[in-house]
């Protein structure tokens, strides 16, 4: 069963760094005289952050340290001649719940579990800041919940079919054509859901071709549609990587 995603969670069920001998209930820190409240990670400034990402105009404290060792990109941005000295570095077009999420993953004090509205929802950002560990958890998780559940819901597996083609995740794609391809499900189910008008248009006439062949036919199909992706993917990898190295 999916899980999910609720932006609020973020803010509302943190997990605290406690000092050591200090109590573990926050409520309690508040009564104690000659205590302090312990920050709230990455709302608050703490000891540990040198730098402020601004996400929708609001704050989030963190570490270099953190986003160079987990993203090559993030490393180049920081050490930039534009950014290497300024404290406050703006994200323009990225969700402030979606950043959060991310520094909750990275953390290796929070490492928040990652469900699959999680994953749709930081796919995009492990991505462009090249988290290649962090992507491959995403297509982990969503294969995860393709196969846990016997009636897979038809939102689930158009999101992740739509991600797969998107993002290159051979193994997710190659399971949703699968899923798909079944007779059980008909193609009109899925063309009723309002996730099917965000797939390609090479998606849709697959999934219209699947339909009207046999299962040899597609079992064949999905697997030398899925050799010829990669191919063409690992074409283009050093392409999209000097183009990345030359935005920052």
């Amino acid at each position: 069963m999916s899980s999910e995603f609720d932006p609020e969670m973020a803010t509302s069920s943190q997990s605290f760094i406690m000092p050591a001998g200090r109590s573990s209930t926050p409520g309690s820190l508040t009564n104690l005289p000659g205590t302090e409240k312990p920050c709230v990670p990455f709302i608050e400034e703490d000891s540990f952050s040198d730098v402020i990402l601004i996400v929708e105009g609001k704050r989030l404290y963190t570490s270099r340290t953190l986003l160079s060792m987990a993203s090559p990109v993030f490393a180049r941005m920081l050490t930039s001649t534009e950014t290497k000295g300024k404290k406050e570095i703006p994200l323009a077009g990225k969700t402030y719940d979606h950043v959060l999420e991310l520094l909750y993953i990275l953390h290796p004090a929070y490492q928040r579990r990652i469900t699959d509205q999680i994953a749709f929802a930081i796919l995009p950002l492990a991505e462009e800041y090249q988290i290649w560990n962090l992507k491959q958890k995403c297509e982990e998780t969503l294969l995860n919940n393709l196969n846990a559940e016997k009636n897979v819901k038809e939102d689930l597996l158009i999101r992740s079919l739509h991600v797969s083609d998107e993002y290159k995740l051979y193994a997710l794609w190659t399971k949703c054509l699968q899923l798909c391809s079944k007779s059980s499900l008909p193609l009109q189910a899925l063309q009723r859901n309002p996730e099917y008008e965000n797939l390609s248009k090479f998606l849709k006439s697959m999934l219209e071709a699947f339909k009207g062949n046999g299962e040899v036919y597609k079992a064949t199909s999905i697997v030398n549609l899925t050799e010829s992706r990669r191919d063409g993917s690992s074409r283009s990898k050093s392409s999209v990587s000097q183009q990345t190295q030359t935005r920052y």
